[in-house]
């Protein structure tokens, strides 16, 4: 049937506008839009800027030569630039790899199968690749025997080898492929003999390379020795956090042989002392974060952080549990951004000393630790009006009235020139977690009111469908719920999440044991944006419920 002579077609908008509003789209529906018309289509497939944001995922399969996948490709017009691959079986498909290799940035393999020479062969068909993971990836054998190794991927900036073990002549063939590696990653990992090959990849890499990830390994005293006197080399970030052969003097003659090291993870390796504290900072003056232990600490400030002026990120667990041990009250640092302290007791009057002289902080973390006076903690606001990211994780000494507005009006406070500042007050915040506040109840919900906030994390609260409605009326931007091992959490509750919520892409409700079917239905009628989702250890869900939510197209990542 023809259009009536008196209407016209509607004009086709610009391609220039098309873009701009697709790029302020959710990702569930800038994918409805490729299948509106053949034009919206190819504006998205055309647009690098578009396509960047998909991620083109194998999940529990096999690929091989003339497969499913393959072919699909081949007729796509789509150009990918991320992929991951997990639990894949992966043989020789050379058209497949041929038809999306060459656009790819970023490639992970996440609990894959394959051999070696299948590596090389896909490797040879991602000439632009930048950031390679192999995660948790088995390999049949590494003897590269059918194919050359003739190429180089002179763009790959970033390779991760994480839970792995890592053969000679796997080291072998990234040596040769991988000429300009800026990132080494083998967190997890292990290798054989003593690292001979790793040394030697290290050395062909050391004209670029920055930094080494050495996490959870057991590198010795004497490989880490080897690897930091490589000649040229000039290491600028390396982690050895858990790596638990190493020793103090190890980590001093580390700092003394490679000073241009701005960021340094020595966490969970050992507990510091004055003595390695003061060797670090004398040695590593341009340090920008470093994350340890400390114990023994008669003043923190005078052996360390009194030489740690560039510091950026700063995170402590402090061993000892002692009161005042951790005194951050002389530290000025305006360049401090993030911090993070476990476990500490903060003496009276120590915080808002030190939040005064270092009022750029973005980030603060402050887990299980105590206090002397609460209301140091409630005063420190003052000075963080940049405040983006709080996590008051296991903070016992909290509750409801820590977040009420009059708490103050009749406490004398121990500084004068200080306002009082309500955390609640805090515009710019962007995630909070108070899990595990045991004494925070739907009060505490009742007084937030974060028009910026995305991310929440209530798990183990004891909070009720009234606590739900005032967050979601008061927090309407929220995009990550953790209302997890919350046992008064009913299906009511999860309605307003879903319904109310127009960005919400991450739920947690394990162990919601109150929640029905109904809640079930309620994220299959209203979660348009959600891709992850937690409902397991909720006994009264139906194992036919379950089956509904495999039919959510958005949802990646689902737990029942």
């Amino acid at each position: 049937m023809e259009p009536p002579n008196n209407m016209h077609p509607l004009p086709r908008l610009p391609t220039e506008i098309l873009v701009t509003i697709f790029q302020h789209l959710p990702m569930s529906d800038l994918a409805q839009v490729r299948l509106t018309c053949h034009h919206w289509y190819d504006t998205v497939c055309y647009t690098s800027s578009l396509m960047d944001r998909f991620v083109l995922s194998f999940k529990s399969c096999r690929l091989y030569e003339g497969c499913e996948q393959s072919r699909v490709l081949a007729k796509s017009k789509s150009s990918y630039g991320k992929a991951t691959l997990k639990a894949v079986a992966i043989e020789e498909s050379s058209s497949l790899w041929r038809s999306l290799g060459g656009n790819l940035q970023d490639l992970t393999l996440n609990d894959c199968s394959l051999s070696g020479d299948t590596l090389v062969r896909m490797l040879k068909f991602t000439p632009n690749l930048r950031y390679l993971a192999l995660k948790t990836t088995k390999f049949e054998d590494f003897h590269i025997q059918d194919v050359i190794v003739d190429f180089k991927l002179d763009k790959l900036e970033t390779l991760t080898l994480r839970s792995i073990f890592v053969y000679d002549e796997c080291f072998d063939a990234f040596k040769r492929i991988c000429p300009r590696l800026k990132v080494l990653k083998l967190n997890y990992s292990s290798f054989e003999g003593s690292g001979e090959k790793l040394v030697q990849f290290v050395q062909a890499v050391r004209s670029t390379l920055e930094g080494i990830n050495l996490s959870y390994t057991k590198v010795s005293a004497t490989l880490l020795q080897r690897i930091s006197t490589i000649e040229r080399l000039r290491l600028k970030k390396i982690s050895l956090k858990s790596s638990y052969d190493l020793k103090q003097r190890d980590i001093i003659q580390l700092s003394r042989v490679q000073p241009s090291i701005v960021h340094l993870n020595i966490d969970n390796l050992f507990p510091a002392d004055d003595q390695i504290l003061g060797e670090i900072s004398r040695n590593l003056p341009n340090m920008k974060r470093i994350k340890l232990h400390i114990c023994r600490v008669h003043n923190l400030y005078q052996s360390f952080l009194r030489n740690m002026q560039r510091l950026e990120y700063l995170k402590i667990t402090d061993a000892t549990h002692v009161a005042g041990n951790l005194d951050l009250s002389s530290y000025e640092n305006a360049n401090l951004e993030k911090l993070y302290v476990s476990a500490a007791t903060f003496s009276r009057n120590t915080l808002p000393r030190f939040f005064e002289k270092s009022p750029n902080i973005r980030s603060l973390t402050l887990y299980q630790c105590s206090y002397e006076n609460i209301h140091d903690l409630q005063l420190s606001f003052a000075h963080l009006k940049s405040l983006e990211y709080l996590n008051l994780q296991r903070t016992f000494d909290i509750d409801d009235s820590f977040f009420s507005r009059t708490v103050f009006d009749s406490v004398n406070m121990p500084f004068e020139r200080i306002r009082f500042f309500a955390v609640t007050n805090l515009t710019k915040l962007c995630y909070l977690n108070l899990s595990r506040c045991r004494d925070l109840s739907d009060e505490t919900l009742v007084a937030l009111s974060f028009p910026r906030l995305k991310k929440i994390d209530l798990r183990g609260l004891n909070i009720t469908d009234f606590g739900i409605r005032a967050l979601v009326r008061q927090c309407p931007r929220l995009e990550y719920v953790h209302v997890d091992a919350c046992k008064r959490i009913c299906d009511s509750a999860v309605l307003m999440l879903c319904r109310d919520l127009k960005r919400l892409k991450l739920l947690n409700l394990d162990g919601c044991r109150s929640i029905t079917d109904a809640s079930i239905d309620h994220v299959i009628n209203h979660c348009r944006t959600l891709v992850w989702l937690n409902m397991m250890n909720c006994p009264l869900l139906t194992d036919a419920a379950k089956q509904r939510l495999e039919s959510m197209r958005s949802i990646r990542s689902l737990y029942v």
